[in-house]
């Protein structure tokens, strides 16, 4: 079975996901202010953190170049995101690094760090690299539309625009990437039905972390 079918499997249906996403239909309505946008940059900080820990596990439990790398590269690109966050998002909506750390986390954020802390210490390479790909493709999709939105409402700082704007392509190297890690796992015989499993929660987790963001008070 080729690399390629596995992620054909998750079957994403982009169209569904964007249209779902409340707080990317708030700012299509020019309702997104600053309050929404700290709401979102507390959500995303904490989101970040247990996927730091997560990458990090996973690095050690496959310390081989080819997932090692994958997952290196997947700490790399968040830790690059929590430094724009902390530098300019933050600041520019009030918000300090010790507001965002005791901020009260969302139920549905502490769903979604449940969910990638389960994936970094029990899933194979494959299943975990597929998680991070899907991830990458959903979060990205909607930076590029949500970034379009932002820049012609007028109404929110210029540094939120270039937080969301920075993410509005997956990275080439996820791509490829994920192809080579689930290869790997294959070779070592992950199990093909463990390999898409984690995958496929992503989107639904993904949408609930969106309405919170736009529901939380």
């Amino acid at each position: 079975m080729p690399a390629t079918d596995f992620t054909e499997i998750v079957g994403l249906n982009l169209p569904d996901h964007l249209s779902a996403n409340e707080f990317l239909s708030l700012a299509c309505e020019g309702m997104v202010g600053e309050d929404e946008l700290r709401s979102f940059a507390r959500a995303v900080f904490h989101s970040q953190e247990a996927e730091f820990a997560a990458y990090g596990l996973l690095l050690s439990r496959y310390p081989h170049e080819v997932p090692g790398g994958f997952f290196s590269f997947v700490s790399n690109e968040l830790m690059s995101a929590r430094q724009r966050l902390v530098h300019d998002l933050a600041p520019a909506l009030g918000l300090s690094p010790d507001e965002l750390r005791r901020a009260p986390r969302l139920e549905p954020v502490r769903r979604f760090t449940e969910f990638i802390s389960w994936v970094a210490m029990h899933a194979g390479a494959a299943e975990a690299a597929l998680v991070a790909r899907t991830d990458f493709v959903l979060w990205c999709s909607s930076c590029a539309v949500l970034s379009d939105v932002l820049s012609g409402s007028g109404q929110v700082p210029e540094a939120a625009v270039d937080y969301v704007r920075a993410s509005r392509e997956t990275p080439p190297q996820v791509g490829d990437g994920v192809l080579e890690v689930i290869e790997y796992g294959r070779a070592r015989d992950e199990p093909r039905e463990w390999i898409t499993r984690s995958a496929v929660h992503v989107e639904p987790t993904l949408r609930s972390w969106w309405r919170a963001v736009v529901t939380a008070e």
